[in-house]
């Protein structure tokens, strides 16, 4: 028992060591915080994470996948994004409740660093032909930092059912309906020539997961072949991130997204593997689609790949016991990501 929970405490002391380095270092990109993926195992499998209720991350992308996990989760990720232009990380945990009821809570922080501020320049274009000392010499007027933080807290219930079966046909079949609510702030601060620009706002998510089980393993005594329906709602409330001491008051309303998908997981071992195949539709300002497909070996060693818009995405991910790591490549439009990996324990 006591080396169990030194086990435990090593891991999460690796993980919080882990987020304070990435905290330290010299980022030069900012990023919108509120679409960055989260979750390796998600992020390599397309983003369609809204059918993918696997880790606490998941309900960052559907809140009603929160009580459908029935352990304890603590996990930890870093990201280093578009070849080093920016990093970002993730800190969940998600916390199992009577009744059917889910929790977690998520917190992705963003340290940009020191960032190069070059200041409009003066007069028309006209006066700086004929005057040198109004042109550029490019050097930046100063340095600012952009700090950005995202805290999502999670809770739903978990609804089941049983599906009815003709007498003698086999063990009735579950049917369960989860649905969860997200609860969201967020908080950016930039600091252009010394003067302190601060962004505040809040909003909400709502999400549904119907999970079906096809067939029952009755040597295993568990339910091996799924098919899962999500629907996600993001930013359910129509408001703004409001800057304080900016430029014409600025406002930045957020952007009100639907999510939709499709999965199908396969347990049973009789394909030479654990099989999941998801499918997501994103619409926002537009349609994207996103999908992916998971391999699992021995149960214990995953390989993935899909495709998140026109974005191609690889990954791969293992478990002992409690422990789980999960790493993801992706070929994003601005530049490789070649880091996002995730470790966690669940217990």
């Amino acid at each position: 028992m006591m080396a169990g929970s030194s086990g435990k405490l090593m891991v999460v002391a690796v993980l919080i060591y882990s987020f304070l380095t990435m905290a330290e270092e010299s980022i030069r990109y900012g990023a919108e915080m509120t679409r960055l993926p989260a979750g390796s195992d998600i992020a390599s499998m397309g983003d369609a994470g809204v059918v993918l209720p696997s880790r606490a991350t998941s309900a960052l992308w559907n809140p009603g996948a929160s009580p459908l996990q029935q352990k304890y989760e603590i996990s930890a990720e870093i990201a280093d994004l578009y070849s080093g232009l920016s990093r970002q990380a993730v800190f969940s945990a998600h916390v199992p409740i009577q009744g059917g009821i889910g929790s977690s809570v998520i917190y992705m922080p963003f340290f940009s660093g020191s960032t190069p501020y070059y200041d409009s320049l003066g007069g028309t274009y006209q006066e700086r032909i004929r005057n040198p000392a109004l042109r550029s010499d490019g050097d930046p007027e100063g340095y600012f930092k952009n700090n950005q933080h995202y805290l999502v807290l999670t809770i739903g219930k978990l609804f089941p059912f049983h599906l009815p079966r003709a007498p003698g046909t086999g063990v009735p079949l579950p049917l369960e309906i989860s649905a969860g609510v997200n609860f969201k702030g967020f908080l950016q601060t930039m600091n252009p020539k010394d003067v302190l620009h601060l962004g505040i706002g809040v909003n909400a998510d709502a999400g549904l997961i119907g999970r079906i089980g096809l067939d029952y393993d009755l040597k295993e005594k568990e339910v091996c072949r799924n098919l899962i329906l999500g629907i996600s709602l993001r930013d359910i409330i129509s408001s703004q991130i409001m800057w304080i001491n900016s430029m014409q008051n600025y406002r930045e309303p957020f952007k009100f997204a639907q999510y939709y998908g499709i999965a199908y997981e396969d347990i049973s071992g009789d394909l030479a593997g654990n099989w999941t195949i998801a499918l997501a539709l994103e619409k926002s300002q537009g349609l994207s689609y996103h999908g992916g497909v998971e391999a699992e070996f021995w149960d214990a060693v995953s390989f993935r790949a899909g495709f998140s818009g026109k974005t191609p995405t690889l990954g791969a991910g293992f478990h002992y016991r409690q422990y789980f790591m999960d790493y993801a490549f992706r070929f994003d439009e601005i530049d490789l990501s070649y880091i996002r990996l995730t470790m966690g324990v669940v217990f």
